[in-house]
């Protein structure tokens, strides 16, 4: 049974507060979805441009695996969403349809000024909100996969995807830590508490990942891995950890134990497409492959610190460096004045993956007593 007392308790419940202030807003996700709507009803009207097609529009990215995270600075969050096609592709010319559906946004007043080319896609910038990259895709062949071609300008060619399946990929993986705690009897299911939504470990461990990246990388965002890549290695990596702490550890051990050491680099592919390379960004960039290399050994070395620091207090800061000062001294406010309730009605336990909870009278819970919580 974990001690209710030890700092990774409190870390982890800290870890799980900063994820929640650093996700895109339920506000801000009801708009992105309606932004997503109009666009779809907007493309799909255009009988000539897909010839009375079946067309899909569903999120991809951060957004359809609720891994979001605040951009640094005066930065906008950048959403994904696939256009889907329903139609074959062979025979068709990949840049005559990124032109065609620009050609039919700009064709709306209310998106004219707001589009931008991409290599893959068409992007709409929502001035102080975020931008919305449409990807356009044809599916893949006549079969039930999921798989899909999307064009690509510079390749002036068709690339191979799999949005879909990958958004299901994840998060199939992101639940194995119920598997890990039907395991254990000493951990118990986490409650539905109002006052923070609670993720599971992987999906807050990429969160934190990418908020570290971005804090590593804020004087250099080019030469920063994509979130794309973090994404997936986190989810190969990740073992069914019950901790957000723990879950990072893993995934950090695993991405550096498979860094070739032969003078390749490490190759990250679609674990739904196999002809998708996710990393080929790299190919001919070594530079960049170097920084992805050289920001996973010192997220390992300041993430092992963690685990040597007393108190939650010097935790916490060591975890203003990384992942910024604000964002941390709000948390541990939060966390403070919860606990400070939950003690006041005696309903503060800690289940045995670690994280706070005020307990419900369902729930089973160590009981904790008064005045021990800053005790590490």
């Amino acid at each position: 049974m974990n001690d209710i007392f030890s700092a990774s308790n409190q870390l982890d419940d800290l870890l799980q507060r900063v994820g929640a202030k650093l996700q895109i807003s339920k506000t801000q996700r009801k708009l992105a979805e309606e932004r997503y709507l109009a666009v779809g009803t907007w493309l799909s009207k255009d009988e000539e441009l897909f010839d009375g097609a079946d067309i899909e529009i569903y999120p991809q990215g951060s957004l359809s695996i609720s891994t979001t995270v605040k951009p640094l600075s005066k930065q906008e969050y950048d959403l994904d969403l696939v256009c889907q096609i329903n139609l074959p592709w062979q025979g068709k010319d990949p840049l005559k349809l990124l032109n065609s559906i620009e050609k039919r946004l700009k064709e709306n007043k209310m998106y004219e000024g707001m589009v931008e080319r991409k290599n893959r896609c068409i992007r709409l910038n929502y001035a102080n909100e975020f931008h919305m990259d449409i990807l356009p895709a044809h599916p893949a062949d006549n079969t039930s996969s999921t798989s899909v071609k999307v064009p690509d300008r510079k390749a002036k060619d068709w690339k191979d995807s799999n949005p879909k399946g990958y958004t299901s990929w994840f998060n199939e993986r992101s639940y194995l830590y119920e598997t890990y705690l039907e395991k254990r009897a000493d951990i118990k299911p986490l409650p539905n508490d109002d006052s923070i939504e609670r993720k599971p470990p992987l999906k807050r461990a990429v969160q934190l990942i990418k908020r570290y990246r971005d804090v590593y990388f804020e004087d250099d965002p080019d030469s920063a891995p994509i979130s794309i890549v973090l994404t997936t290695l986190a989810g190969e990596f990740y073992n069914g950890q019950a901790s957000v702490y723990e879950a990072i550890s893993e995934v950090l051990q695993g991405i550096l134990k498979h860094i070739p050491n032969n003078g390749k680099r490490l190759v990250v592919l679609n674990p739904t497409n196999k002809k998708e390379d996710l990393s080929e960004r790299w190919d001919g960039q070594s530079e960049l492959y170097r920084s992805f290399v050289t920001f996973i050994l010192h997220l390992k070395e300041k993430w092992d610190q963690l685990n040597e620091l007393r108190g939650i207090h010097e935790i916490a800061e060591e975890l203003k460096l990384m992942f910024g000062e604000n964002v941390i001294n709000e948390t541990m406010k939060e966390q403070a004045e919860y606990i400070e309730k939950a003690r006041t009605t005696n309903k503060l336990g800690v289940f045995g993956s670690g994280l706070l909870v005020a307990a419900s009278k369902e729930e089973s819970v160590i009981p904790m007593r008064k005045n021990t919580f800053y005790g590490s």
